[in-house]
Protein backbone atom coordinates (compact mmCIF):
# COMPACT_ATOMS: atom_id res chain seq x y z
CA UNK A 1 0.00 0.00 0.00
CA UNK A 2 2.02 3.44 -1.24
CA UNK A 3 1.81 5.84 1.34
CA UNK A 4 1.70 9.62 -0.01
CA UNK A 5 4.38 11.92 2.46
CA UNK A 6 3.20 15.96 3.30
CA UNK A 7 6.46 17.91 3.51
CA UNK A 8 7.46 21.24 4.25
CA UNK A 9 10.89 23.01 3.47
CA UNK A 10 12.24 23.56 7.16
CA UNK A 11 13.34 27.23 6.15
CA UNK A 12 15.26 27.54 9.75
CA UNK A 13 17.39 25.17 8.33
CA UNK A 14 17.78 26.90 5.35
CA UNK A 15 18.82 30.02 6.78
CA UNK A 16 20.87 28.21 8.84
CA UNK A 17 23.07 26.49 5.84
CA UNK A 18 23.70 30.31 4.26
CA UNK A 19 24.52 31.61 7.61
CA UNK A 20 26.86 28.93 8.30
CA UNK A 21 28.71 29.92 4.94
CA UNK A 22 29.51 33.57 6.54
CA UNK A 23 25.77 35.41 5.29
CA UNK A 24 24.55 37.65 7.54
CA UNK A 25 20.91 37.76 7.46
CA UNK A 26 20.90 41.02 6.52
CA UNK A 27 22.84 40.28 3.52
CA UNK A 28 20.07 37.32 2.95
CA UNK A 29 17.47 39.71 2.96
CA UNK A 30 19.38 42.48 0.83
CA UNK A 31 19.39 39.39 -1.67
CA UNK A 32 15.90 39.20 -1.35
CA UNK A 33 14.52 42.34 -1.18
CA UNK A 34 13.11 41.86 2.02
CA UNK A 35 13.44 43.34 5.64
CA UNK A 36 15.65 41.54 7.88
CA UNK A 37 12.95 41.00 10.08
CA UNK A 38 10.94 38.88 7.82
CA UNK A 39 14.20 36.71 7.43
CA UNK A 40 14.05 36.76 11.10
CA UNK A 41 10.18 35.81 10.45
CA UNK A 42 10.78 32.75 8.06
CA UNK A 43 13.31 31.08 10.54
CA UNK A 44 11.16 31.44 13.37
CA UNK A 45 9.04 29.58 11.55
CA UNK A 46 6.65 31.49 9.34
CA UNK A 47 6.46 30.68 5.61
CA UNK A 48 8.04 32.94 3.02
CA UNK A 49 5.53 33.76 0.12
CA UNK A 50 5.84 31.99 -2.93
CA UNK A 51 8.38 34.33 -4.63
CA UNK A 52 10.48 34.69 -2.08
CA UNK A 53 10.65 31.30 -0.96
CA UNK A 54 11.24 30.33 -4.23
CA UNK A 55 14.18 32.79 -4.52
CA UNK A 56 15.37 31.39 -1.00
CA UNK A 57 15.88 28.11 -2.44
CA UNK A 58 18.10 29.27 -5.18
CA UNK A 59 20.04 31.37 -3.42
CA UNK A 60 20.67 28.09 -0.76
CA UNK A 61 21.53 26.02 -3.96
CA UNK A 62 23.85 29.02 -5.05
CA UNK A 63 25.54 29.35 -1.58
CA UNK A 64 25.72 25.91 -0.96
CA UNK A 65 26.60 24.23 -4.29
CA UNK A 66 24.18 21.94 -3.45
CA UNK A 67 21.04 20.41 -6.08
CA UNK A 68 17.16 21.61 -5.17
CA UNK A 69 16.51 17.67 -4.48
CA UNK A 70 18.92 18.58 -1.00
CA UNK A 71 16.89 21.17 0.47
CA UNK A 72 15.86 21.10 4.17
CA UNK A 73 12.17 19.16 4.50
CA UNK A 74 10.36 18.30 6.94
CA UNK A 75 7.54 15.57 6.51
CA UNK A 76 4.39 17.23 8.02
CA UNK A 77 2.28 14.51 7.42
CA UNK A 78 1.84 10.56 5.90
CA UNK A 79 -1.05 8.94 4.42
CA UNK A 80 -1.77 5.43 2.79
CA UNK A 81 -3.01 5.54 -0.65
CA UNK A 82 -5.87 2.33 -1.39
CA UNK A 83 -6.62 0.95 -4.88
CA UNK A 84 -9.27 -0.52 -5.62
CA UNK A 85 -12.69 -1.73 -6.57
Amino acid sequence: MPVIATIKTDWFRVISDINRQGISLKEIARELDVSKSAVIGWRAGAEPGHGKGEALSEFWQHVTQRPRDDLPVNVTGKRFVYFGK
